[in-house]
């Protein structure tokens, strides 16, 4: 099938930056919108194989570059600075208003969201404020931060002396340090994201994946995941729509299987049709040799059976 790439641009709610962004056409019958959202230091075009492949199943693939990463920052230096304040609200706030765009251009149609790593915690804080999906898909996710009010008050002290922008080698062992840990001794910092070695290699020279987020930035990463595992997220969730979950069984984020068990217990407690589906392989499943290509059909079939 043929698939047509385009770039679309929509002003950020934030008011000072263009959301840059791409949209996939398939040929012929049109399923619906899947929506991506992405994760922390990383941009759209990291997805392009896994949205050529949607796109080829019948959906119009769109997603954009969030606030503080790839094309929407204004300058290298804005890489891993979201906001002054209230970061993560712009974050969710741009989800509704780039797919609200894409709406009013394309037309009415099933509208899927789905978000990988930091990307599923905006979409499971949008789904609940202020967007309505048919379903969601959420990958590479995590359960609660036990500790996440102390980092928010770290950071909030931190910045006073060192500014919103300051890269604090604490705060980021203390968030994804240890990820690498089960991997270490594949020798290379970013085993734990796939198991696929090209690609890894390929991310080393990337010039807008190589960078961390500064205080400010991690307070909305930190804000983010409190409020994706609020009491508030699991009892507001629209019945009518459904929730997958899709993650690596090596994924640390999700705590290597269990806490995406806990996240789909507590959907299930709170009565939202939710389905579960662990894959052999690491952070990215998308990437991932064993996973991939069972995780497109998969996500297929949800989306396509009512």
């Amino acid at each position: 099938m043929k698939i047509t790439v385009s770039n679309k641009s929509v002003p950020s709610s934030d008011g000072s930056h263009i959301l840059k962004g791409k949209v996939y056409f398939p040929e012929g019958e049109v399923k619906g919108y899947l929506h991506i959202v992405h994760g922390m230091t990383e941009h759209i075009g990291r997805y392009h194989a896994f949205m050529v492949k949607m796109a080829s199943r019948g959906y119009i693939v769109f997603g954009f570059d969030n606030l503080g990463h790839g094309y929407t920052a204004n300058y290298k230096s804005e890489l891993g600075f979201i906001a002054h304040k209230k970061g993560w609200e712009l974050l969710v706030k741009d989800v509704e208003v780039f797919s609200l765009q894409i709406f009013k251009e394309y037309g009415d149609k099933p509208y899927y969201l789905m978000g990988h790593s930091m990307g599923s915690f905006i979409v499971r804080v949008a789904m609940v404020t202020n967007v309505s999906p048919d379903k969601v898909i959420l990958c590479g996710t995590g359960y609660k931060n036990h500790l996440s009010n102390l980092g928010i008050a770290y950071t909030k002290i931190l910045k006073i002396f060192k500014g919103d922008k300051y890269v604090s080698k604490f705060l980021d062992k203390v968030s994804i340090g240890s990820y690498n840990k089960k991997f270490k001794e594949e020798g290379h910092r970013r085993s734990w994201i796939t198991s696929d070695e090209k690609l890894r290699k390929k991310y080393d020279n990337e010039k807008l994946f190589n960078f961390r987020f500064g205080l400010s930035a991690m307070q909305d990463l930190i804000t983010l995941n409190k409020m994706a595992n609020s009491n508030r997220f699991y009892k507001n969730i629209d019945y009518g729509c459904k929730v997958l979950l899709v993650s690596g069984k090596d994924d640390p984020v999700g705590k290597f299987g269990k806490g995406i068990e806990k996240i789909y217990n507590k959907l299930v407690k709170n009565k939202v049709d939710v389905q579960m589906k662990l894959y052999d392989g690491r952070h990215e499943i998308y990437t991932e040799p064993r996973a991939k290509d069972q995780l497109i059909n998969d996500i297929d079939e949800f989306l396509s059976i009512d």
